[in-house]
């Protein structure tokens, strides 16, 4: 039967598998059950035996190519409900952070929690995802489709009259208005929890992602001490990997994960890597996943420190080690780029990515939020891999860029003989019924040297600068402005702001003054070195015997990623040892003459 979904909203952090907080499974169900239930009888006017139906058999095509593509789609009847077709994909995730996990371990338990409905926070209505073709009944009438497929094709909204117990037969061909693949340029997710425990799930998981366009799906396998099970994946390394065209999913994880070192990300391991015993270690198990070739990085990196989530202790932590790959700058409609410029004014070359955290904190569109890596050669996972690692990214929420310093695209290095101009040309682009860029701003060494406005309303915004190069540096792009279609005030309340914003960053290109210094000599970086060591400083202070109780208590909760008091107490000594070390580094930086 079809769906009619008016008035079903998520509801933030309300537990188990979507959100963040824990809740046993039975209790769950039951009262998903419960408030499903409430919210049709209580809200939902109800569609009676004598309410006039049609039926619509939907159809979507690339135009380019006339083949029927994966799509999100949003169908809206004349009586102002949302519906769902009785045939759309299956889908879900898993983020239930109980120590017994959700308990998925095959097919059937998995489908078994996924859902068709999806209730989009950014635009309050219902929605689904369908597989290319899709049937479903709906109210005569006017009803209203709309197509959403990524951030590279238009989205078209069509009305379509249903008469009476008629069957509509309708096509949508959805159009681009830019083709990133054909520039060697694939979108991806850095941060989805989907649980995979067996191969026969990865057809239904990759038609979603299909649908989202998300080139690259890395699937964390989510974990805490007690616990290494959430979002289950069925293999790690090539093994993970299951390809449609030019659509890949892999696994990678999510661990160790905790709110006082931050949470972690390593991609493209060849086995998953769990020290619980060690587990506030995580040089000892960053150091294996890079002798796999690797990549490391640190989620939630968009949050300010202080908050609940804040990496930067961590990574102040694990930073004189040089296994710091890449960080999460753009997340939850949120980007913050400061503890990435840091890192770079350190000498390190760290790449920027984005992801959503989906389907956790009450996200439910993957690729909300996504990145760019220009990719040498075909797409493979180890070709992709190999572009993030060489810093070949941008990260967005609907804007595309183009940046090149003296012809040379992002991720460069350009060495130059003596001081001199260098050539910064680039543009963003992005389709004006969704994004209402504001302006560019051209970044050196973590400043704003040049902004330009759109002007004319115009759905680009280019640029060509001569700029003098005294001291070696990077530079990068971004820009900023607003969504057209998103509600401001979305819901849970994380995912808003005072005006839903469109945000776009380029990975650096370097240039160097051969002989000179380097950016890790300046003084910025110097006093950088001097706020890192004084908040590892802050980390010993924590860790002394007199605070060892409190502190233990304070890492037993929150239960997502909670940090048993036998874990901390064991780990203590050595976490000592790893703060030593990183302040020995940064002393010296901070001391460093030019």
């Amino acid at each position: 039967m079809t769906l009619r979904a008016d008035n079903q909203k998520s509801l933030p952090e309300s537990g188990g598998k979507g959100f963040g907080l824990a809740v046993s499974l039975p209790t769950k169900r039951v009262f998903a059950i419960a408030l499903v239930t409430f919210a049709l009888s209580t809200f939902s006017p109800v569609l009676t035996a004598n309410t006039p139906m049609g039926k619509l058999q939907l159809t979507i095509i690339d135009n380019t190519t006339g083949e029927t593509v994966p799509a999100r789609v949003e169908i809206q009847g004349a009586d102002g409900a949302y519906y769902v077709a009785e045939d759309a994909l299956r889908f879900g995730g898993d983020c239930d952070m109980s120590d017994q996990g959700a308990g998925y371990f095959d097919l059937a338990s998995t489908l078994a929690d996924f859902t068709h409905q999806i209730d989009n926070p950014y635009t309050q209505s219902t929605q689904f995802y369908s597989n290319g073709k899709s049937s479903l009944e709906l109210p005569s009438g006017t009803a209203t489709i709309s197509v959403f497929k990524g951030l590279e094709y238009k989205v078209p909204i069509d009305k379509v009259e249903i008469g009476d117990g008629e069957l509509v037969q309708h096509t949508v061909a959805l159009g681009r208005w830019i083709n990133m693949p054909l520039r060697g340029w694939y979108s991806s997710d850095d941060h989805l929890h989907i649980p995979r425990p067996v191969t026969e799930l990865n057809p239904y998981i990759s038609k979603m992602m299909q649908a989202e366009d998300i080139h690259v799906a890395n699937l964390l396998q989510m974990g805490k001490v007690r616990n290494f099970t959430i979002a289950q994946q069925h293999a790690f390394g090539p093994e993970s990997h299951y390809q449609e065209g030019n659509y890949i999913l892999a696994a990678g994880q999510e661990n160790p994960r905790t709110h006082f070192l931050g949470h972690t990300i390593t991609l493209g391991a060849d086995t998953a890597h769990h020290q619980p015993e060690k587990y506030l270690i995580y040089r000892l198990l960053w150091q294996e996943t890079q002798k796999q070739g690797a990549l490391n990085g640190f989620a939630h990196a968009y949050l300010p420190n202080g908050s609940i989530l804040p990496p930067h202790d961590g990574m102040a932590v694990i930073l004189p080690h040089n296994l710091l790959h890449f960080v999460e700058v753009l997340q939850f409609n949120r980007s913050d780029y400061e503890t990435w410029y840091d890192i770079l004014a350190l000498g390190f070359r760290v790449t920027p990515t984005a992801g959503t955290d989906y389907p956790c904190g009450g996200q439910t569109i993957p690729g909300h939020e996504r990145f760019y890596t220009k990719v040498e050669g075909p797409l493979t996972y180890a070709n992709w891999l190999e572009g993030v690692r060489q810093g070949r990214t941008f990260v967005t929420t609907g804007p595309l860029i183009e940046f090149r310093v003296n012809g040379q695209d992002i991720g460069s290095t350009i060495i130059l003989e003596e001081e001199m101009p260098v050539q910064l040309t680039g543009n963003a682009v992005f389709d004006p019924e969704r994004d209402d860029l504001a302006f560019v701003e051209i970044i050196q060494n973590g400043n704003v040297i040049k902004r330009f406005s759109r002007v004319q309303a115009s759905d680009k915004i280019e640029f060509a600068l001569s700029h003098t190069v005294n001291d070696s540096s990077w530079f990068a792009m971004r820009a900023y402005g607003s969504k057209s279609r998103e509600n401001w005030l979305a819901t849970p309340f994380h995912l808003s702001s005072f005006k839903a914003q469109s945000n776009v960053h380029s990975a650096p290109i370097y240039v160097t003054l051969k002989d000179r210094p380097g950016i890790e000599q300046s003084d910025r970086s110097r006093t950088i070195a001097t706020s890192w060591l004084a908040r590892l400083e802050d980390m010993e202070s924590m860790l002394v015997m007199d605070n060892i109780e409190h502190l233990a208590k304070k890492l037993e909760l929150p239960n997502y990623d909670a940090v048993p008091r036998q874990t901390l107490l064991n780990n203590r000594q050595a976490l000592l040892k790893e703060i030593q070390t990183a302040k020995d580094f940064f002393i010296r930086l901070s001391q460093e003459a030019p």
